[in-house]
């Protein structure tokens, strides 16, 4: 009768809830440890939020591409690899085609996010700065949007966000964008006209 009853506990433990969930946690891991394992890398390698897969049209792709064109990544020649790493050039090509193709990726997803992030608000005055043909100052950016955007926390949020991803630059009380708010704005297109 005394056995009966300690087999009968010792079910009882191992079919609890805790014990049945750990079972199957263990075999869903080594189940699908090569897909975790891969999963949790491309995680690490995502450096801007996005979400989901998205498409990219062809004039959006080439925009980015030429902007790395611009500046493409050094990758060092055969020669100056260091002693027992021996790379042929085509090799070395490959290498800086994958380079770049993963730094046109990162700006990819840098301006998927910022056009996720800025609000509707920030992309005008952002608008508005890259069309001026002088860089204004921060009384002339307060006095023609104060109507719009009537708090001034806002406002000043606004340049904040805006600085913050280096679109734009403040020296000495005057507002610039920076080249890279320009390539932003060229990949983001125009932005539909406020309405009055």
């Amino acid at each position: 009768m005394e056995i009966a009853k300690l087999v009968l506990e010792f079910i009882k433990v191992f079919l609890s809830a805790h014990m049945v969930i750990s079972f199957l946690t263990i075999i869903f891991i080594c189940t699908f440890r090569k897909e975790i394992a891969g999963l949790i890398t491309r995680v690490l390698l995502i450096k801007f939020p996005g979400g989901g897969e998205l498409s990219m049209s062809q004039s959006q792709k080439s925009s980015v591409e030429s902007s790395i064109k611009k500046d493409p990544p050094s990758v060092p020649a055969p020669s100056d690899l260091p002693s027992g790493l021996h790379l042929t050039v085509e090799q070395v090509k490959t290498i800086q085609e994958l380079i770049q193709s993963e730094r046109v990726n990162a700006y990819l997803w840098e301006y998927r996010y910022l056009n996720f992030f800025l609000v509707r608000g920030t992309q005008y005055v952002l608008d508005w700065l890259a069309t001026l043909q002088q860089r204004p100052n921060l009384r002339l950016y307060d006095n023609i949007w104060s109507p719009i955007i009537s708090n001034p926390v806002e406002r000043q949020a606004i340049l904040n966000a805006l600085q913050q991803h280096h679109l734009i630059n403040i020296m000495d009380d005057l507002i610039e964008v920076t080249d890279k708010g320009r390539e932003y704005l060229g990949w983001r297109g125009p932005m539909p006209a406020l309405p009055n």
